[in-house]
């Protein structure tokens, strides 16, 4: 099933954490009563000219402390960079991510995709549609912030930088309402988290990915064991549903309706590397299933048991395609809710 993808031209939801600057060195306030009493005879003859530069030194003083604090948050000799992607058919991007600790430094998101991705039809098309979406107006001349977008017949690429070390945080990034910019940085773990919320994953990082719906009377989960090249390696899923929900009488009337299935998933479970095992409660029917593509022996048969025609290329490569899987688990109303490693 072809899945529609809006493509985010921004990265506005990035993540702010703040960090305290209560640290700041207070030394200078300590004086003696002598030192008071001297300074005070100070101020009286040079009163007027302290008041006419004031605020000049304090807004001196706020860059500098400014550029104290971010610095102050990390090592850039431990800068290290990482990649995350998603890759498929028609769409394929990439984000480079430097970072020093928690610290996100510098940020190259690519896209490449088709038009069809923007809802769009053709270069006229694609056009009206990012000026609309407005991220090229919105980051023009922007200190910090490249923006550009090329087109080609059929397809748009869309490149975004950002150095973070000297972009203005409140128009690349979000601020938490009534916070203090000059304490804020962008963090790398909550900038990777949100990009798997679209179905990133991280370049080279062998990872499991859980998946969750929740609503009242139904569960769903999924667990993505994924190599860091965009391949599912295995995809374990968990499913329970109260009968009410269905509006079925009884345990009974559950069996009656899904002994289908309950065949199909026999037949499924026949398969090295597959298991499904259906089961009926009082209220409420359970589905827990495995399928380990590593262990899977015939793969065009476990194909075809799933509804997938194993003589369509395209078919075949996206079932074990994480970037297609993720997707379609978000399009069908599933958060992604953890990593584990």
């Amino acid at each position: 099933m072809r899945k529609f993808w809006m493509v985010l031209l921004s990265l506005s939801f990035i993540t702010l954490v703040a960090c305290s600057n209560e640290d700041k060195n207070t030394d200078t306030a300590e004086k003696s009563t002598d030192e008071k009493t001297e300074e005070v005879e100070k101020e009286e003859t040079t009163e007027t000219e302290e008041e006419s530069s004031e605020s000049e030194d304090e807004a001196t003083e706020k860059e500098e402390n400014s550029k104290t604090t971010a610095k102050s948050l990390y090592d850039e000799s431990k800068a290290t960079t990482n990649i995350m992607k998603k890759e498929a058919t028609s769409l394929k991007s990439s984000i480079e991510m430097k970072h020093a600790d928690d610290v996100l430094l510098e940020q190259t998101q690519i896209t490449e995709g088709e038009y069809s991705t923007l809802g769009v039809e053709n270069e006229e098309e694609a056009r009206a549609k990012i000026k609309e979406i407005g991220d090229e107006e919105k980051y023009k001349d922007q200190e910090g912030v490249e923006y550009k977008v090329e087109y080609t017949d059929n397809t748009f690429i869309e490149t975004f930088k950002v150095d973070y070390t000297v972009a203005d945080l409140g128009v690349v990034s979000s601020l938490p309402e009534g916070t203090n910019s000059e304490s804020q940085f962008v963090s790398y773990q909550l900038s990777v988290d949100n990009f798997k919320k679209q179905g990133y994953y991280v370049e080279g990082e062998q990872t499991t990915e859980v998946f969750r719906g929740e609503k009242e009377g139904y569960v769903y989960e999924v667990s993505i064991l994924q190599d860091g090249k965009n391949k599912v390696l295995k995809q374990t899923t968990f499913n329970e549903q109260t009968y009410a929900s269905l509006d079925l009488a009884d345990k009974a009337a559950a069996e009656e309706r899904f002994k289908d299935t309950v065949k199909g998933y026999e037949e499924l479970s026949k398969e090295d590397g597959v298991n499904f095992d259906m089961k009926f409660e009082e209220d409420k029917f359970t589905v827990d299933g495995v399928i380990d593509y590593e262990k899977i022996t015939d793969l065009d048969k476990v194909l075809t048991a799933m509804g997938i025609d194993p003589s369509n290329g395209q078919a075949k490569e996206e079932a074990r395609n994480y970037t297609v899987t993720a997707n379609g688990l978000l399009s069908n109303g599933l958060q992604h809710i953890e990593t584990k490693k």
